[in-house]
């Protein structure tokens, strides 16, 4: 007992002394996952912002409906609404800084009130206006979907008073109603796929969903951080290993388990600091399939350094891996197509763990039959 904490404390002081004198290229490789991601999403979503169209709207009447329709314009990814008076819309339409102008009248709402939806919206557009189709569609439905609520408040107004009943809902009850009911009963959900899983819809991978980019940028950084493996092979000390009371081979394993809890850490903290800045639900399923992710970077990264001799060849392999795998693991471009066509494609997808919470994979039980044969090996230092 006495000994294996003293081989633990030699261990954790010569990792802590690896970090004391490469402290900045660790803490960058550290940090990496988590700063990357945010940085890339947040230069995603300025981008994103700016590549949008601008549409001015103008309001003549500020009132319920008129304030919905403009939150349904604005609410459109590729959009930008700009509201202003008439003179100032029609003048940035004539500049062309604008791609059209909507003008709600006066009577917008009264006009919906009573189920009429012809005339109550201006629209201006040039030969260059591109979002103008895309926005007038919007309105429309908006408003074929209010003017179709106003006619059965009518309708039900008229049917009470008809039949006498009992019952006297007034029009703004009617209209709060089918809007709870619409959004209770989720009316229509539908999902598309090309081909079939086993008669069932393929599951798919959010495209630049958060955790992707972040699963890119860890391997990465576990590859470069494991490079001290390969780095300690060429070390002049490695012969003194066969007069020390720790062998190499237990070193080896107990440095990777220092930095495994290390980084099992920062993944937790990572949990935290998505859940607080992008709200992504945690559960269960998700973190066992995160763990089994970091099984397969500290495994694949420590198994890799073990058997390549070189430096440069390991960083070849490392940035080689993680190019690859931005292509082909759906975490950055969507694959659905390709798992249609090929479903046992996720069982040796490695970021599938953590992507769909799947921890059935086939990396993890692979790397941990290497890492057994590689303990069982015969070493060539020893006590």
């Amino acid at each position: 007992m006495e000994g294996a904490c003293f081989e633990l404390r030699k261990t954790v002081e010569a990792r802590l002394l690896h970090i004391k004198k490469h402290p900045i290229s660790l803490l960058f490789w550290f940090l990496l996952p988590v700063i990357g991601t945010i940085t890339l999403l947040s230069v995603a979503g300025t981008v994103q912002d700016d590549s949008k169209v601008p549409v001015g709207i103008v309001v003549e009447k500020h009132d319920q409906f008129a304030k919905e329709l403009v939150h349904e314009i604005s609410s459109a990814s590729f959009i930008k609404a700009n509201e202003l008076s008439k003179d100032e819309a029609l003048y940035q339409l004539e500049k062309h800084e604008l791609d059209s102008v909507f003008i709600i009248d006066q009577d917008f709402s009264k006009q919906v009130h009573k189920g009429n939806r012809n005339s109550i919206i201006t629209s201006y557009r040039t030969n260059q206006s591109l979002a103008y189709t895309p926005v007038k569609e919007m309105i429309l439905s908006y408003v074929q979907q209010e003017t179709g609520r106003s006619k059965t408040a009518n309708i039900v107004d008229e049917l009470s008073e008809q039949y006498q009943s009992d019952s006297n809902w007034t029009f703004e009850e009617i209209i709060a109603r089918s809007k709870e009911i619409q959004h209770e009963e989720n009316l229509l959900q539908t999902s598309f796929y090309f081909g079939t899983f086993g008669g069932k819809p393929v599951k798919e991978v959010p495209f630049w969903s958060v955790w992707g980019i972040w699963g890119i940028f860890s391997m990465l950084a576990t590859l470069l951080i494991f490079d001290w493996v390969v780095k300690e092979k060429q070390s002049p000390v490695l012969p003194r290993f066969a007069f020390m009371g720790i062998s190499y081979k237990n070193y080896l394993v107990k440095s990777l388990i220092f930095y495994s809890a290390l980084l099992i850490v920062l993944d937790l903290i990572t949990m935290v600091i998505f859940h607080l800045f992008y709200q992504v639900q945690l559960s269960l399923s998700f973190i066992a399939g995160m763990f089994s992710y970091r099984l397969i970077l500290v495994m694949g990264a420590f198994l890799l350094a073990s058997f390549v001799k070189r430096l440069f060849r390991y960083y070849v392999f490392s940035f080689t891996i993680t190019l690859v795998s931005i292509v082909v693991s759906g975490a950055i471009l969507p694959i659905n197509g390709l798992i249609a066509k090929l479903p046992w494609f996720r069982f040796i997808n490695p970021l599938d763990p953590l992507l769909s919470g799947d921890i059935i994979n086939f990396w993890p039980w692979f790397l941990l039959i290497t890492f057994i044969i590689w303990l069982a090996r015969k070493e060539q230092y020893y006590a």
